[in-house]
């Protein structure tokens, strides 16, 4: 079993910021997983009822589903960054496990699905029939974009948990037993008796492991968490899968930042068009919203990786940059997707199936659009990966690793991308959004030419 490397002197003036990360994410890391559970007892009528069930349930305790609403969000939006955390732990003992509970579980949780918890809350605050919102929603739910999502979902989470069981009890950084229940979680997800207790007692069992890995996060010496700040110096030997995490890293670094430069060109309405106007604009446009909810469904499985691959190269000359902008990024890009694909599938659904209730459907389309959850989601995208995509162009300038126009060209995309959607001079977000992707491939590259020893703390089994 091999030692940990010694530690590489910082540079003069660059601040070690591995112990406030390790802090940080040790704090996250069980949050995400408890607001599930705390989910699963406050939502108003059972898991897995129907449609009109939910509805009688939001209409009986309208408080209580706005709550379970606002915990799902921060599920949403925390539970990538938790589940990374818990992974970092494992990654150097029992790297071949962690990385193929990382893939199912990373996969599972950036999967954008149609959940209709929010359609009974709209449906129940203006009165409408739930004879006819169960048909749009049986249209919604079988769509194959959607069912392939929560397949992904399903399978990744239930055999991703069991193999970060067997990744922390291999690796001896929490207890056995702890290891056990963390396992039992994932098949316990879809099989513990009981209703809602049950439910929330299986997501309890998850917790329990993210805590452990908490414990071991604060555990942690900072040699053993991070390389530490300055150029690493040394023999790239072989990767195993640190190789596999650095291209998979680089793959999905660019799919986003595409997509959107993409699809916001497409857009069928404008900026500033009506509600009622941008719903029968996307529901006329069969096609695109075709092809938003195929290609989305696909990229959304990538997650924030555009920004983190940025970061992943300055976080040590520039450490506090990159600390603040991916506090602000990382929540940032997640949001984007966070929503779930509902309203682009009830809009295609509508425009090809002449049963659907148009009228219905808008205040559907209209109700989630204007949701204070929908609208919370809206600024943290908006704050997030628009102050968060700066930082770190500016992190990358400053890090003196990529060429200087490059590094100008990622700080001012998103204020590019900004001026578009005031002005309503659509080509600009071509600019914006491209200058983006431009940053995101050049980090996507470098990784690939990156030396492991460079990347990550080697493993300390051979």
């Amino acid at each position: 079993m091999a030692t940990t490397l010694a530690p590489t002197p910082a540079v003069v003036g660059t601040r070690d910021l591995r112990r406030f990360w390790r802090r940080t994410l040790a704090i996250l890391a069980p949050l995400p997983i408890i607001a599930l559970a705390l989910e699963m007892l406050v939502v108003p009528w059972p898991v897995g009822a129907n449609l009109a069930r939910a509805i009688a349930g939001a209409a009986e305790a309208p408080g209580r589903a706005q709550a379970s609403l606002w915990l799902s969000v921060f599920f949403a939006v925390t539970v990538l960054p938790a589940t990374m955390a818990v992974l970092w732990t494992a990654r150097r003992a029992a790297p071949k496990l962690t990385l193929a509970a990382g893939v199912l579980l990373l996969l599972a949780f950036s999967a954008t699905l149609a959940g209709n918890d929010q359609v009974a809350v709209i449906a129940a605050e203006r009165g409408l029939d739930p004879t006819r919102v169960a048909v749009i929603d049986d249209l919604v739910q079988a769509n194959p974009w959607v069912g392939g999502q929560f397949l992904i979902f399903l399978l990744g989470q239930t055999v991703g948990f069991v193999l970060l069981g067997l990744a922390l009890w291999r690796s001896r950084v929490t207890p056995g037993w702890v290891a056990l229940l963390l396992g039992l979680s994932g098949p316990a997800h879809l099989l513990m008796p009981g209703g809602n207790a049950g439910a929330a007692a299986s997501w309890a069992l998850t917790a329990i492991g993210y805590a452990a890995a908490s414990v071991a996060l604060l555990r942690t010496p900072d040699a053993d968490f991070d390389l530490p700040p300055g150029d690493v110096a040394g023999p790239s030997g072989a990767g195993g899968t640190r190789t596999t995490w650095r291209w998979l890293l680089a793959l999905a670094a660019v799919p986003v930042a595409l997509f959107v430069t993409a699809f916001r060109f497409r857009l069928p309405y404008g900026d500033n068009d009506a509600p009622r106007e941008i719903f029968d604009k996307l529901v006329a446009a069969t096609s695109f919203e075709r092809s938003a909810i195929a290609i989305g469904s696909l990229v959304a499985l990538t997650g924030c990786a555009g920004v983190l691959a940025v970061a992943w190269h300055t976080r040590r000359r520039a450490p506090l940059l990159t600390t603040i902008a991916l506090c602000l990024a990382v929540p940032g890009y997640l949001a984007l997707f966070a929503g779930g694909p509902y309203g682009d599938v009830l809009a295609y659904v509508t425009g090809t199936h002449p049963e659907v209730d148009r009228d219905v459907a808008f205040q559907l389309h209209s109700g989630l659009a204007a949701s204070p959850q929908t609208d919370a989601l809206g600024l943290v995208f908006v704050a997030g990966h628009l102050i968060g995509t700066v930082l770190i162009g500016v992190a990358l300038w400053r890090a003196r690793m990529a060429p200087t126009w490059l590094a100008i060209g990622l700080v001012v995309s998103q204020p590019i991308h900004l001026t578009s959607v005031l002005t309503g001079v659509r080509w600009l977000d071509l600019i914006g959004w491209g200058l983006t992707t431009v940053g995101f491939a050049w980090a996507a590259w470098r990784l690939l030419h990156t030396p492991n020893d460079e990347f990550d703390l080697p493993s300390v089994r051979h």
